[in-house]
């Protein structure tokens, strides 16, 4: 997607990855958060992108064919939702449109990058990828914590 002009932030548990100092650290997870520039055009474009690489995709569930659909796509980033990208091979890339107490403008300013495959991605900066874990209050991101912090913490 970054080569296909794109405008994409790599966030969640995939961009605290990023910052790990050796494997070991990496946690594992099922999926990438991309938190997509929030406009139609974008969040079209990344679409397409993905279809063209054989990725289908679901929201809340259900398959999501409504591509083009300009009045479908404004919806789902009005409504901060989520369409989940899935490939056979190459796993599911979530494309979300919001996340937890940070918009995209403020995470793609001081955004860090990295190499991935030859092409170069922004990640989320690790402390604001934390602090968005924990602005959720989700049981699951605060287990997530509790676990960073203590692999942190064997230094």
């Amino acid at each position: 997607m970054s080569e296909s002009e794109v405008d994409f932030v790599i966030v969640g548990v995939g961009g605290i990855n990023f910052y790990a100092r050796t494997p070991a650290e990496a946690f594992s997870t099922l999926d990438l958060d991309a938190l997509l520039a929030p406009s139609v055009t974008n969040l079209a474009r990344a679409l397409r992108v993905l279809a063209e690489l054989g990725y289908t995709f679901a929201a809340g569930g259900e398959p999501f064919v409504d591509l083009d659909d300009e009045t479908v796509l404004r919806r789902v980033i009005e409504n901060g939702a989520t369409i989940a990208a899935i490939h056979s091979v190459s796993g599911e890339i979530d494309l979300l449109t919001s996340i937890t107490a940070f918009d995209y403008a403020s995470l793609s300013t001081d955004a860090a990058e990295f190499q991935v495959a030859g092409s170069f991605v922004q990640v989320g900066q690790l402390e604001k990828l934390l602090r968005s874990k924990e602005a959720s209050g989700r049981p699951k991101d605060l287990e997530f914590l509790r676990a960073f912090r203590a692999s942190r913490s064997e230094d």
